[in-house]
């Protein structure tokens, strides 16, 4: 429990707009963070192609109920649900491009992973799997 908080602590110290995260052993994404309320809004809005093992995390720790869509979305997407515990409690499959349907999760979550449509399925991602953020240290040299 204290390697989890640790890595709580780490991801939210760090000013980095993307990271690495590795679901179990099953698939590794490059995501884009959303952690202001523009960029929350924004989401995906207007892509038309995401490239493979890319995706965006959304950190809404500090929204009550929050809801996904897909206005504006051109791609279908799936969204995991993540708790404050880093794993998975709940899945939405190939959210539909341009629906107006608020997709949200019957479980508590603080954050919400999207991918491209079909990836969860691909890597038989499951309730209950382990998020893990990965760090990228750059070191400067002389």
């Amino acid at each position: 429990m204290r390697y989890l908080v640790f890595i709580a602590v780490l991801l939210f110290s760090f000013n980095a707009d993307a990271f690495e995260i590795r679901i179990e052993d099953k698939a590794v994404y490059d995501v884009a963070k959303a952690d202001t309320p523009e960029k929350l809004e924004k989401g995906l809005m207007f892509v038309k192609d995401l490239p493979q093992n890319k995706g965006m995390w959304f950190d809404l720790r500090n929204y009550v109920k929050p809801a996904m869509w897909m206005k504006d979305t051109y791609i279908s997407l799936d969204m995991l649900f993540v708790g404050c515990d880093f794993k998975i409690v709940d899945i939405y499959q190939n959210a539909e491009p341009f629906s107006l349907e608020k997709i949200s999760s019957e479980q508590d979550f603080c954050y919400v992973i999207e991918i491209n449509g079909g990836e969860s399925a691909k890597h038989d991602l499951q309730i209950g799997d382990k998020v893990l953020i990965v760090v990228h240290h750059k070191t400067m040299l002389n």
